[in-house]
């Protein structure tokens, strides 16, 4: 029997049956020959070709129908395992009968009895793939359960554990499903939000889950995105407001219905210092457009006295102090760019950038650091600004890249870039060096502004700032989409 299984799994239930019925059937086909040979009776030879003919006809049609029964395919081999054994028992009692009295015609009893015990045990494998399919069909139903069991249990703690509030609504705006940490926002046990409608903790009537539960339904339909994020305020059982930040989606629901499913965050403290930041920043815009407006003044003073004084007599303090002046003006300038940013409102002129480039060289102590301006372009621009920005770039490429370092200025299709042949900087940090108070250079009085600078004027300019290696391994700062970027005609 082991070997009849192992050859019904390798060769597949069905395909076993249908050899058998077609076996059946070209020997009913191939019988009449007998009567050709005259080695059998006309009547004889057509009884058993009709009969085992008939077996193996039936046997086709039942292997050939099999995928349309209820019968899953794993069992269809227990199916032609019955079709096996039948044969073997009637062989066996066929050898027994020969044994004890003798057969009197071998062949025909072969060929008729096992063709319908294959027929016979045909019905029984039918039977029996049926019960299996029950069989095997409930395990898969139970295990299914179970999976479903777990699962839910997972998602059952998933849900209790998260730190975000999280409900169910239906199509009406009723709670069906509320965890903890959304009871405990709200100020209300699960009993009491479980079967209540939402429109009491919205205090903002245009959030109402009703509205929102149509505008997700137009989404849908409409083939966007079925998740919608909404920020609103929800007024707690002791009365107080939260700020929450909802994002739902639409679930399948009973008889055709579509239940809503929300994860709420309590972004309440997060606004508050999202508004303090905000006043921050106008106290620090207003601060330093107070200083700027008192700073000029006396600045303008000394700069019209200094004016008045003789450079004959004392040529070198006349030249320190109308550059301190004038350094002055500058850093009340660079000043409101890092508070005000875009607001900054700078007188911009067309400009060489190669001119404003060779300005910013020659107010720093290069050492024995090179340059090579070979950008032929100009700009929309304020001076003193992209002079500040150019100088920036220059002494950092100096401190980072050693005072023998060759610092390049070319173009670009839409702007222009400044690269060094010093060290570079690592990937990690390219998004850092433009942050407020990042340096390197703290131990040498560096404050973390100048780089931050940089950034706040590409901001207010709308350029677009990168950067990346330069053809030698070092820095390279790439300025893009300036603004009025033409060649410089002669």
């Amino acid at each position: 029997m082991r070997i009849v299984s192992k050859l019904v799994s390798r060769i597949g239930g069905r395909r076993t049956i249908l050899y058998l019925g077609g076996f059946y059937v070209v020997a009913a086909a191939g019988f009449p020959l007998t009567y050709a040979f005259e080695l059998r009776l006309l009547d004889d030879v057509i009884t058993i070709s009709i009969l085992s003919g008939l077996a193996g006809l039936t046997l086709l049609y039942g292997g050939y129908q099999l995928p349309s029964t209820d019968i899953r395919p794993d069992a269809y081999e227990s199916v032609a395992k019955w079709c096996l054994r039948a044969i073997g028992m009637i062989l066996a009692i066929l050898l027994f009968i020969h044994v004890v009295s003798g057969l009197s015609d071998v062949v025909a009893n072969l060929l008729i009895l096992t063709s319908l015990a294959a027929t016979a045990g045909l019905g029984m494998g039918y039977h029996d793939g049926r019960a299996k399919t029950r069989t095997l069909d409930a395990r898969e139903r139970r295990r299914e359960a179970e999976r479903y069991s777990q699962e839910l249990e997972r998602y059952k703690t998933i849900v209790e554990t998260v730190n975000d509030g999280i409900f169910v609504v239906d199509d009406d705006g009723y709670f069906l499903l509320v965890n903890d940490t959304y009871a405990e926002m709200v100020g209300y046990s699960r009993d009491e939000l479980v079967g209540s409608h939402s429109s009491m903790l919205i205090e903002d009537s245009d959030a109402d889950p009703e509205v929102l539960m149509e505008r997700a339904k137009r989404d849908v339909e409409d083939e966007s995105d079925d998740r919608l994020s909404y920020e609103m305020a929800l007024e707690t059982a002791s009365g107080e407001t939260v700020d929450v930040e909802w994002t739902i989606s639409p679930l399948p629901g009973e008889n055709g219905d579509r239940d809503l499913a929300g994860v709420v965050r309590d972004v309440t403290e997060r606004n508050r210092r999202k508004r303090q930041l905000e006043k921050q920043n106008e106290r620090l815009e207003s601060f330093a457009g107070m200083v700027a407006h008192e700073l000029r003044n006396p600045v303008s003073i000394g700069q019209i006295y200094s004016r008045e004084l003789s450079a004959d007599e004392n040529p070198e303090a006349h030249a320190y102090v109308t550059e301190a002046f004038d350094r002055i003006e500058d850093i009340i300038e660079i000043m409101l760019v890092l508070t005000q940013g875009r607001s900054v409102h700078a007188e911009r002129t067309p400009m060489e950038l190669a001119a404003v480039a060779h300005e910013a060289w020659d107010e720093i102590d290069g050492g024995e650091a090179t340059i090579d301006i070979a950008t032929d372009r100009t700009a929309v621009i304020d001076e003193t600004y992209v002079q500040h920005l150019f100088r920036n770039l220059f002494e950092n490429a100096i401190e980072h890249g050693g005072s023998d370092v060759t610092i390049t200025v070319g173009n670009l299709p839409t702007g222009f870039y400044v690269a060094d042949d010093g060290v570079g900087i690592t990937e990690s940090e390219r998004e850092e060096i433009f942050k407020t108070g990042y340096t390197t250079a703290g131990d040498h009085g560096g404050m973390g502004l100048g780089l931050t600078f940089v950034q706040e004027l590409v901001d207010a300019y709308g350029w677009k700032c990168s950067v990346t290696d330069s053809e030698s391994g070092g820095a390279r700062f790439e300025f893009e989409n300036v603004t009025e970027v033409e060649p410089v005609t002669n």
